[in-house]
């Protein structure tokens, strides 16, 4: 308690600085819809989660809608005054909570939603926003979505701390859209542009439209993203200091990876786009395979991707053949991989891509088995 009084002019400008201004607003959706369409109001910022709802669930709260069932308030933040004069194509206002729903609803108003999945009013599935009757579409005009405004023109950070409050400790987040949101620097946006290498995806088993790989799985969840993040983490022998839980690891090796210099940044992204493309031209298309072998040949593919033999193999190379060596000399290097699937013959290197994968022991033995290997 002495401390406290000590310290209480410290607590008082902490608490002016950083207390949130808050306003209860109301948009009805056309309005909201075209403050979205003029770029008023930015539905993507860098900190918030890839567009993870499927039809049905975006269906279901447009009938929810419909049905004037409440719905959850959306938390927008006002960064630049009405008063100030800003370039026309500058977002007013981000959205910290409610991305998911106000894509569904754009999306509908937009005529490129078709509403499937319903059970109350399952009449709608199928249907688009021009084919509602005209009961139906009068709704929708009086319709208005309740939102939290956060003014947070003076301290930037202010919709970042509310972000992730909203959802740290929640099961709606995964660890890499957390780290998405708390650790945001040049070197997580350089992920994020490496994790949409076309090599790196095919190898990932992210195939298909533009709008198949938008919907996959690991897209929506940042997975493809915690996998480029996770090569870094380990390479230059990162795997050695891995001592406390893998989650955590991860995380603690961004917040260092985003201080270094934008030059160094540049450069391990055009090296993370030499090494996966020499190995999708030289393994192919499943080079993370976890395979069941037998007297060097394939028995059973046991899954198209497996993350603890994509550090095997990508780490492995990565840390025996620096990038340039790979450029001067791919055959030479290409020649010293091949075969590399006879390791799953070796019962130690099976069980290191088998059951808890991120256990310390596991990850040091399955990369330090494929660089034995190399070097042989």
């Amino acid at each position: 308690m002495s401390n406290l009084k000590y310290n209480l002019d410290t607590l008082q400008n902490k608490a002016r600085e950083r207390t949130v201004r808050t306003q209860n607003v109301e948009y009805d959706l056309e309005s909201i819809v075209k403050r979205i369409k003029n770029k008023q109001i930015k539905l993507d910022p860098e900190y918030q989660r890839r567009h993870r709802w499927d039809n049905d669930t975006a269906s279901r709260l447009i009938e929810s809608i419909l049905l004037n069932i409440p719905i959850p308030v959306i938390f927008i933040s006002q960064d630049i005054d009405a008063d100030t004069e800003s370039d026309d194509d500058a977002a007013r206002f981000t959205i910290i909570d409610g991305q998911q729903r106000l894509t569904a609803i754009f999306d509908f108003m937009n005529n490129n939603l078709k509403m499937s999945g319903l059970n109350i009013m399952s009449e709608l599935n199928g249907c688009s926003l021009s084919d509602l009757p005209p009961f139906l579409s009068r709704r929708l005009d009086e319709r208005t979505i309740k939102c939290l405004r956060i003014d947070s023109t003076l301290d930037p950070d202010v919709k970042y701390d509310i972000f992730e409050r909203l959802n740290t400790g929640s099961i709606k987040l995964e660890p890499q859209e957390l780290r998405n949101a708390i650790a945001r620097c040049s070197f997580n946006d350089m992920l994020k542009i490496s994790s949409q290498l076309p090599e790196f995806r095919e190898m990932l088993r992210i195939i298909g439209t533009e709008d198949e790989i938008h919907r996959n799985a690991k897209v929506m969840k940042m997975e493809d993203v915690e996998l480029t993040l996770r090569f870094f983490a380990l390479k230059d022998s990162g795997y050695t200091s891995l001592k406390k839980g893998f989650k955590d690891f991860l995380t603690e090796q961004l917040v260092k990876l985003n201080a270094l210099p934008v030059e160094e940044i540049q450069k391990k992204s055009q090296e993370f786009s030499v090494y996966m493309k020499f190995i999708h031209n030289n393994i192919g298309t499943m080079p993370f395979a976890k395979l069941r072998m037998k007297d060097g040949k394939v028995i059973r593919t046991m899954s198209t991707f497996n993350a603890a033999v994509f550090d095997a193999v990508a780490v492995g190379i990565a840390d025996t053949f620096t990038a340039d060596e790979i450029l001067g000399n791919p055959d030479t290097a290409a020649s010293r991989i091949s075969g590399y699937q006879k390791l799953f013959e070796d019962p130690q290197f099976f069980e290191d891509v088998s059951g808890s994968v991120n256990d310390q022991s596991k990850v040091i033995s399955r990369i330090t088995k494929m660089m034995d290997f190399i070097k042989k």
